[in-house]
């Protein structure tokens, strides 16, 4: 293997990406190496539920960015315990790289006791070479993934996917619900994801819905419940009423519409989610009219 580069890669936000790009910049191969789960899940026996990606969906973006080997290493009390020398050791009786790339506050080994300079040090006497890339600054502070993870616990969008560099999205199964959307007339996919994801601030959203079966994204309204209260509930304004229980399909929000309503009649909620609809339409309008412009 000529090149790794190592991390949680938790989110694969901007800063990250810009780890991924510097490492496939070299010519020959490159691998990344992760950890599963990652280290803030594992420390709280995994009642953690704020990942910004599952690992099917961390897959998935890295497969999208051309990463064609991926190494995922077990954090477990064995890793855990591993000195610094003891993992990277191991790492390169397992890959044998000649050049490693990481972001500059990479910690691994016990007690997050492997640094950066270790890791420059380690390597050196080695002969590999060592890319230590900088902080990506985005108004004037470092993207990382607790920022956004804060940004979109507040429901803001936008400046949550300056820092992603994408839209934020949700992947998972869909399941039958208790049917009441469909009884006012505003059917729904509900979508459970894993307990590890995390959600955005409870809310309606303009979103759109992937089959990721090469069919064009949905425009729908989509419904964040309160925290751990249900699925995430997504109206597609085209709807076609097959039957998609069981299927795997990814959620991505766009545009924060309002928060939760409370004790409302039927009739009230019809209201509210029929302006909901309207207010997806408008926004999928405004959508295609720009990528028109971009044609």
């Amino acid at each position: 293997m000529d090149t790794i580069t190592l991390g949680n890669f938790d989110g694969i936000h901007s800063g990250h990406l810009k780890v991924i790009e510097k490492a496939t910049s070299f010519s020959g191969e490159t691998c990344l190496v992760c950890f599963e789960p990652v280290a803030r899940q594992y420390f709280t026996e995994n009642s953690w539920s704020r990942r910004l990606t599952t690992v099917y969906e961390r897959a998935e973006i890295l497969s999208r960015l051309g990463m064609k080997k991926i190494m995922i290493i077990p954090f477990n009390r064995e890793t855990v315990e591993k000195s610094p020398d003891e993992f990277l050791s191991e790492l390169l009786e397992r890959e044998k790289f000649s050049r490693i790339v990481v972001g500059y506050d990479f910690h691994f080994g016990r007690n997050r006791s492997g640094t950066v300079e270790y890791l420059l040090q380690w390597c050196t006497s080695r002969g590999i070479d060592t890319i230590i890339v900088p902080p990506l600054e985005c108004g004037d502070e470092p993207v990382k993934s607790e920022r956004i993870r804060l940004l979109l616990e507040k429901g803001e969008l936008q400046n949550a996917e300056k820092l992603l560099g994408r839209h934020y999205s949700v992947t998972g199964v869909v399941s039958r619900g208790k049917g009441l959307g469909r009884q006012i007339g505003f059917p729904t996919l509900n979508v459970r994801a894993p307990g590890c994801k995390l959600l955005p601030e409870s809310g309606s959203y303009a979103g759109y819905v992937d089959s990721g079966e090469g069919s064009r994204s949905i425009p729908a309204a989509v419904f964040v419940p309160g925290r751990a209260t249900g699925p995430v509930e997504a109206h597609l304004l085209d709807h076609r009423g097959r039957d998609v229980y069981g299927s795997i399909v990814s959620v991505s929000f766009r545009k924060r519409l309002r928060s939760i309503a409370s004790s409302l009649s039927i009739e009230e909620l019809k209201k509210l989610i029929a302006a909901d609809v309207q207010n997806v339409r408008q926004y999928a309008l405004q959508e295609e009219r720009m990528e028109d412009l971009k044609r």
